[in-house]
């Protein structure tokens, strides 16, 4: 018998104690097999086979839609990913930046071009994009952040009006499970959210010790504590709803895809590259696409539509591809234009995050020994707590808030990461998911030996500027380039500027004072002879040192005029018959908030409209749903005014 430290145990034992402890290191031994997901069976599909619907790509919002199709038995649905089933770390949600640095990321970053994120290394923003079924909503953060309710009623006004707030609510409650009981015992917060749906709405069963304190500094500065952001409107501070249960991550790969792929009319294929949409000859119809898998190329038809789900990016580039774009832009490529539609690509939109760092002492640990570290991983394989519970990325406390009086949505949004002294992953985070330069770096980690780290991270919400998604050649293996134009419109500067230094605010507070908090120096030669904390300090820091949360939208623009938008307001391509897009390169302008929430609901109302138009007795179904609707909404006044 042999000791940890590998020195020999000298004590007589019966035997009892050897074969209990080695009965306990093989139980948690086997987790692997208790944690594994179920692999999507591969289905041998013949080639140039039809299908009713063919859906491109199976990330967040393609798993919904898949979902929804196949419930009408008599469809048949064939559902198409790049990628294939997520790892068993996507189902932890504390290995949510490690499936970033891995193949199930596209790994896209932002095209340099010389003036914003020279910090960076190559000048060239990380855009993290899940590459598998569930998609981002597989190795995000998991927030669930429905948006400011402003945001969807500019929608309307627009012209859109399929999406009135009335049908956003309910297609938002179709997707929703509320699970955690306080909420639903609520009267405001159980009456807001949907408790049947699919996904899991719930909070971390674990979070940092030091988030209470920060809540109470965002309160002293103004940033009111709420009891739950989204009945708030996203004003305030708080602890942010996710999607995870049981310490699980909840993606719709999890609530959607894998309940429908017992269907017997959904077919699913897995890293299956679509690298064209097939349209008529006389160019007025899509009917199939051309798909690569395992190196062999393969035809599949459709007799009713052809749906891209596949995100803000691919979305557009397949388009293009396709001979769907801006003609000019098309035609530099050598591809033939199909449809000469303007907006493709274009109106890019994205939630840019600047960083800010205090630092301070904490009456926590400097750091995991090995030891505790493994305790905490035992205490999560045993009932789901412990630091593999939560996003390791950022805590669940934000705070959302404006810059000036009488704005009716959120402006900002400040999330937090805490890193206690001597943190084992940090410099893997900084270099690898933000991609600062080394000097930035090793600045961090020396200030971190000595000092916990509170990185906070500043987003811009409603941004004026606008990118845009253009191809690098008539290649379909080939990235687009990504061109985010952060700050180009300088009214964002000027409001980032304004939400830093309220943000700022904390280190004054009662609990940072406590903690003898302190503003770090981002380090970097341009600002480093600005007074720190100072305008022209956060104007260099923010052009330089800018990042994505990689909520990219609007590059299929959602409008009435086809010179001016991509899709119409039930989401049906302009020019092309048979061609519909769901996913969030739909959205006109970009929603308050984490977008994976949107995403989802865009993809439930995306799959009523393809039943409205297909299904005569879903249509019949949806109008009696609105009437009780109505007679309900109706009774709910009469008791509210007795």
């Amino acid at each position: 018998m042999f000791c940890i430290d590998n020195a020999t145990c000298l004590s007589p034992t019966t035997g009892t104690a050897p074969q209990t402890f080695a009965a306990a290191l093989q139980y948690f031994a086997a987790t692997q097999c208790i944690l594994k997901g179920d692999s999507a069976q591969e289905f041998d599909v013949p080639n140039y086979k039809s299908f009713d619907f063919i859906i491109v790509g199976g990330g967040t919002a393609g798993s919904v839609v898949a979902n929804r199709l196949s419930e009408v038995g008599h469809w048949k649905i064939l559902l198409l990913e790049a990628g294939g089933d997520p790892p068993v770390e996507s189902d932890i949600p504390g290995f949510d930046a490690d499936i970033t640095n891995s193949e199930y990321n596209w790994k896209y970053v932002t095209a340099n071009n010389s003036v914003i994120g020279q910090a960076i290394i190559n000048g060239s923003i990380n855009l993290p994009m899940g590459k598998m079924f569930g998609g981002s909503s597989s190795l995000n953060g998991m927030v669930y952040t429905r948006g400011n309710e402003r945001d969807f009623q500019s929608w309307y006004d627009e012209g859109n009006k399929q999406w009135s707030l009335d049908s956003v609510r309910r297609c938002f409650k179709n997707a929703e499970g509320l699970q955690k009981e306080d909420m639903i015992c609520d009267p405001d917060i159980g009456r807001f959210y949907g408790v049947t749906g699919p996904i899991a709405i719930n909070k971390f069963n674990s979070t940092s010790n030091c988030t209470n304190g920060v809540l109470k500094a965002f309160h002293e500065i103004g940033f009111k504590v709420v009891p739950d952001l989204n009945v708030a409107g996203l004003f305030g501070s708080g602890a942010v709803t996710v999607t995870a249960a049981d310490g699980l991550r909840h993606s719709t790969h999890k609530a959607y895809l894998k309940p429908a792929r017992k269907r017997i009319n959904l077919t699913v294929l897995k890293n299956a590259f679509v690298k064209k949409i097939l349209i008529s000859n006389d160019k007025t119809v899509a009917f199939g696409v051309e798909v690569e898998k395992k190196g062999k190329t393969m035809t599949f038809y459709s007799v009713h539509e052809v749906i891209l789900s596949a995100g803000a990016v691919n979305t557009p580039k397949l388009l293009m591809l396709s001979g769907i774009g801006p003609e000019a832009e098309l035609r530099s490529k050598n591809i033939s234009c199909i449809v000469d539609s303007p907006m493709v690509g274009q109106n890019l939109q994205d939630h840019l995050r600047v960083p800010i760092t205090i630092y301070g002492n904490q009456n926590m640990p400097d750091h995991h020994t090995v030891g505790e570290e493994h305790l905490s991983t035992i205490h999560y394989i045993f009932n789901r707590t412990g630091h593999l519970a939560h996003s390791n990325l950022m805590t669940d406390v934000m705070a959302f808030f404006t810059t000036q009086k009488n704005v009716t949505a959120p402006e900002c949004q400040l999330q937090l990461m805490i890193k206690p002294k001597n943190a084992t992953k940090l410099r893997e985070h900084l270099t690898s998911i933000y991609r600062y330069k080394q000097p930035i770096v090793d600045y961090i980690i020396e200030k971190n030996k000595e000092h916990v780290l509170y990185f906070f991270a500043l987003s811009l919400l409603h941004p004026y500027s606008r990118g845009n998604i253009t191809l690098k050649s008539n290649d379909p293996k080939d990235p687009p380039l990504i061109f985010p134009n952060y700050f180009e419109d300088e009214r964002d500067l000027k409001t980032v500027i304004k939400g830093i230094r309220m943000a700022t605010k904390v280190v004054r507070t009662k609990f940072f004072k406590d903690v003898n908090g302190f503003l770090g120096r981002m380090p970097w030669p341009e600002c480093d002879r600005n007074y720190l904390d100072g305008e022209r300090y956060w104007r260099c820091i923010s052009m330089n040192m800018v990042t994505s949360a990689s909520n990219l939208v609007g590059t299929c623009k959602m409008g009435t005029d086809p010179k001016t938008s991509v899709v119409d307001s039930r989401l049906r391509v302009h020019g092309i018959t048979h061609l519909r897009v769901v996913d969030a390169s739909v959205m006109p302008t970009i929603t308050s908030g984490d977008t994976a929430a949107p995403s989802i609901m865009i993809a439930e109302r995306g799959a009523e409209f393809i039943k409205q138009e297909y299904d005569g007795d879903y249509s019949k179904l949806l109008n009696f749903m609105k009437s009780v609707s109505n007679l309900y909404k109706l009774f709910d006044k009469e008791l509210t005014e007795a």
